[in-house]
Formats: structure tokens, C-alpha cells, sequence
């Protein structure tokens, strides 16, 4: 039989069915092992049709609840919640979407739907009330919204290089509505298993990156690695982080609808060394705003990190671990 134009095409088009069947199985097949190789170490708590994951750890009162930044699971806390647990209980937990717990795309990811799981969450798990919130970026508007719903809850609050509503210019918009294209085709490409095969060849530059920054991290952050890559290759993981990024605005229209915390105790933890990526008016502004969210309280003061940028757990764990345990000893 002669191989004409037809056939050609014909046997492409099978050929890359094929490989996105392959690369589906293997997708599949690999977030079995990364399941069992990486198992929950807190529990699943049911909020209504999906589980959040939260771990519950130390004794005592008040009971610290933390929230990480845009993108990231509860294991990004490092060392902070096992050093603030030799003092009182600690209740680190995953977002929708991130670490060990279960999507909800079924909502945007606002920082109010957060709070209305978060709250769900504490409810259902039995975790009951007074808290110290504490958040970092994204964290931090999430806890500070979550502590102007339910004050009466709320004894303290820690915001750790948090998110202020008006950090973004209009061109920084245009910049994160470019982003977003990428947040999608790396959604796709996790789907059949590419992000996952480009990602074990070392050849992903956003995870060897990460890779690189955290050597210079205890041993025991380095360790966690692995496990963070493992929910970077999660078929829903890039999905809520374009969801989470997609309603940035949103979020900090919510945000900004937090005037005033009335006396309500705050530290405002602040980065005192400038991020590479960071150009020397976008640094001044940061300054300007960190100090602008200590308004937010009457019994309120900032600590400058002098040796972090952004990732101020990570850099200065101490420094989050004093400032709750200030709270704890007001109480």
C-alpha cells in the first residue's frame, strides 16, 4: 500500500492521542505514589462537599491559627508553628487547593471564600475560640478580614509582610493579567503529566529555583521540598492558584473594606531587606504601606526584619514565634 498524505496524517494524530493517553496514565499513576509517599500528617475535615487539610499541634490557650501566602501550603510556615507549639496550640492548615487539602473550584478563591471555609473549617474540627490569627502576603488580608467578621473570636493578630490593598499599580495589573496565561497552560500542561516529566528532568525553572533559595534554609526546610513539589504537580493545584490570582482585585476590595480593628492587639512584621525583583520605588511604597496597616489598630507596632525580604518565616522564623508569643503572654 502506498503511504500517501492521508495515512501520514492519520498515523500523527493517533501517535499524539497516544501520548496524551500516556501522559494522562501517567499522571494519574504518579499522584498515587505521591500520595502514599506523602501522606496528610494532620487530618481531613469535611466542609461541605471537599476536605481542608489542618494539623493540630502543643496545648494551651489561645489557639494560633495561620494562614500562608498566595500559592502556598501550611508547610511554607518551616519551623514557626512546632517552636510557637512549645508555648500554646497551633492549627496550621492547607487552603482549598494547596498541600494536602482538596479543591474547591466550584467558588472563586477570594480571601472571603477563605475566610467562610477557614471558619467552617475551625467550627467542624472542634477548634474552638479565642485564636491569634497570624497570616503572611495573602495570608495576612485573609486574617485580618477573618478578624474584622468575627472580633469577638479574635485576641490578637500577627501580619507577616502582608498584602496591603493598594500595593498594586496599573502596571503591575497588566503584569499579573499576563501571569495568568501562564497559570493556565501550566493547569493543561499538569493534566497529562508534562509539567510532571519537565519538572523530574530538572528542567522547570520555577521549582529549581525554589530549589536553589532554599539551601540556604535548616536541613529540615530543605527537606520539605519534595513534598511541595509533589503538590505543584497536582492536576488542581495550578487551577486555584489562577482562580486565587484571578480574583486578586476582588480580594482587595474585600480587604479594603476593613477600616479599623478597633484596639484589637497587631504586630505588623515587615521585611527589612529589599527582594531582588523589587525596584527602589516599588520598596518604598511597600515600606509606606506596612507602616499605613498598623492604623488598622489602636494597640498596634511594627517590627522591621532587618535580615529577610519577603519570606520573613522562612529567614527569621524567631521573629514571628516573639511576636506571638507577646500575644499569648497579653492574654
Amino acid at each position: 500500500m502506498a503511504i500517501t498524505k492521508e495515512l501520514i496524517l492519520i498515523g500523527l494524530g493517533m501517535t499524539a492521542v497516544g501520548l496524551l493517553i500516556a501522559g494522562i496514565l501517567y499522571q494519574r499513576v504518579s499522584e498515587g505514589i505521591d500520595k502514599r509517599k506523602y501522606p496528610p500528617p494532620g487530618q481531613l475535615v469535611d466542609v461541605g462537599g471537599f476536605r481542608l487539610h489542618s494539623t493540630l499541634i502543643g496545648q494551651g490557650t489561645p489557639t494560633v491559627v495561620m494562614d500562608a501566602g498566595a500559592g502556598a501550603p501550611s508547610i511554607s510556615w518551616g519551623l514557626v508553628p512546632s517552636e510557637i507549639a512549645k508555648f500554646t496550640r497551633v492549627c496550621i492548615y492547607d487552603r482549598a487547593g494547596f498541600g494536602w487539602s482538596e479543591p474547591n473550584l466550584k467558588k472563586p478563591r477570594t480571601s472571603q471564600q477563605s475566610v467562610d471555609e477557614l471558619h467552617l473549617l475551625l467550627t467542624q474540627a472542634g477548634i474552638k475560640p479565642p485564636y491569634i490569627l497570624v497570616g503572611h502576603s495573602l495570608g495576612g488580608g485573609n486574617m485580618r478580614l477573618y478578624a474584622s467578621q468575627y472580633p469577638k473570636d479574635v485576641v490578637g493578630l500577627v501580619l507577616v509582610d502582608s498584602v496591603h490593598e493598594d500595593q498594586m499599580t496599573p502596571q503591575r495589573w497588566q503584569q499579573k493579567e499576563k501571569e495568568l496565561w501562564l497559570y493556565k497552560a501550566m493547569g493543561i500542561a499538569n493534566r497529562f503529566g508534562v509539567l510532571r516529566l519537565v519538572g523530574e528532568l530538572n528542567l522547570l525553572p520555577y521549582l529549581q529555583d525554589i530549589k536553589q533559595e532554599i539551601q540556604k534554609y535548616p536541613p529540615q526546610v530543605q527537606a520539605m521540598f519534595d513534598t511541595f513539589k509533589s503538590y505543584c504537580y497536582r492536576k488542581h493545584y495550578w487551577a486555584t492558584v489562577y482562580s486565587e490570582m484571578a480574583t486578586l482585585k476582588e480580594s482587595f476590595e474585600q480587604v479594603r473594606a476593613v477600616k479599623s480593628l478597633s484596639a484589637l492587639p497587631l504586630i505588623v512584621l515587615t521585611q527589612g531587606a529589599k527582594d531582588s525583583d523589587m525596584s527602589d520605588e516599588r520598596w518604598q511604597r511597600w515600606q509606606e504601606l506596612q507602616v499605613n496597616l498598623t492604623s488598622l489598630s489602636s494597640n498596634s507596632h511594627q517590627v522591621i526584619a532587618k535580615k529577610s525580604g519577603h519570606l520573613i518565616p522562612l529567614d527569621q522564623p524567631e521573629l514571628v514565634v516573639d511576636a506571638v508569643r507577646q500575644l499569648v503572654e497579653r492574654f
